[in-house]
């Protein structure tokens, strides 16, 4: 009996003795902080993204006949992942949009830039217009590392692009211009949309500013303008600052697969039916191009050419539809 009575006392003061008492507190605390890793696992994901989300600027070239179907679609599916996103156009977000029928909708819920020195809505302008935007926007936006440029037809898979753009960020030397290349150095395609770094929106911003620099490499494509001038520049900069810094970065996969493609999906997938785009983009790339299913990427990130009835669909196959128990059944996909 008296055996008994001192096991229990001891086990009593061993159980509330100072040290123990600390071990109890410690394991307490562990499976606090183990229940709330679990929790935050689950959206590490996204939170890791979202940490760079703030830091991608967005806009993209349309005008007043595509706003209500082509701008909109654009906004209400990926524009809106962009850290920030705007429409350029000669309008303000004041304008009446007109349906198909002529009839007045109501005011536009879209984020249009107004930029007071952009020239006329034609496709020979178009220079121009990237040359007034990002003026405006080195001058009004400065506070951003990324700036996709896109066309009201192309689509973003804006989480496909930050994980890339973070997977550059310790790039040597540092390139200025990330797209679709063709086999000129300094040529990327604007329909599959191009990223611009922070350093070369200043500098271009900074240099095309001159009139007679611009004349130099002004081109009737937008996107072959921004290569020839950024190869301009790079030849005007200091040796310090060029050192630095290459024009293009290479933007294909560990698979050699683009990420950028500047024609519709069903094109890449099934390869074009006319033989004259066929030869086409079989002449200009940097890359061989393949089409088919070896073409994409896993990690693809843009399509041009596609419409807005389009987009809504996509948009829809990758954020609403889910594999059914796919962390479970991986190894059965």
């Amino acid at each position: 009996m008296i055996f008994k009575l001192n096991i229990r006392r001891r086990c009593y003061y061993l159980w509330y003795s100072t040290s123990v008492q600390s071990m109890r507190l410690i394991i307490f605390f562990g499976i606090i902080l183990l229940i709330f890793k679990l929790i935050m696992l689950t959206r590490r994901e996204t939170c890791w993204l979202d940490k760079y989300r703030s830091r991608l600027f967005c806009f993209v070239l349309t005008n007043e006949a595509n706003l209500e179907n082509r701008a909109r679609a654009v906004y209400e599916t990926w524009g809106r992942r962009c850290g920030r996103f705007v429409l350029v156009t000669r309008l303000n977000s004041s304008i009446k949009c007109k349906n198909e029928n002529g009839k007045s909708v109501g005011k536009c819920e879209l984020p249009i830039e107004n930029i007071p020195t952009l020239p006329d809505e034609t496709y020979s302008h178009l220079s121009d217009k990237v040359r007034a935007s990002l003026i405006f926007f080195n001058k009004y936006y400065p506070n951003y590392d990324w700036y996709l440029k896109a066309d009201d037809d192309t689509y973003i898979i804006v989480e496909n692009l930050l994980r890339f753009l973070i997977s550059t960020i310790k790039r040597y030397p540092k390139p200025l211009l990330y797209g679709y290349r063709f086999r000129e150095d300094y040529y990327v395609s604007g329909g599959a949309g191009y990223v611009l770094t922070r350093q070369a929106v200043d500098l271009l911003s900074s240099y095309i500013k001159n009139d007679s620099i611009y004349s130099e490499c002004k081109s009737s494509m937008e996107d072959m303008m921004v290569g020839q001038c950024l190869q301009k520049i790079l030849q005007l900069v200091p040796f310090h600052i060029k050192k630095d810094l290459t024009l293009v970065g290479e933007t294909i996969d560990e698979h050699g697969r683009e990420r950028f493609h500047p024609l519709a999906f069903r094109v890449h997938f099934n390869g074009p039916s006319n033989k004259t785009k066929r030869e086409w983009i079989h002449f200009r790339p940097f890359h061989h191009t393949i089409f088919g299913y070896e073409a994409l990427s896993e990690t693809t990130i843009s399509f041009h050419y596609t419409q807005p009835s389009d987009m809504y669909q996509i948009d829809s196959f990758i954020y609403d539809i889910r594999l059914f128990d796919k962390q479970v059944c991986r190894l059965h996909l």
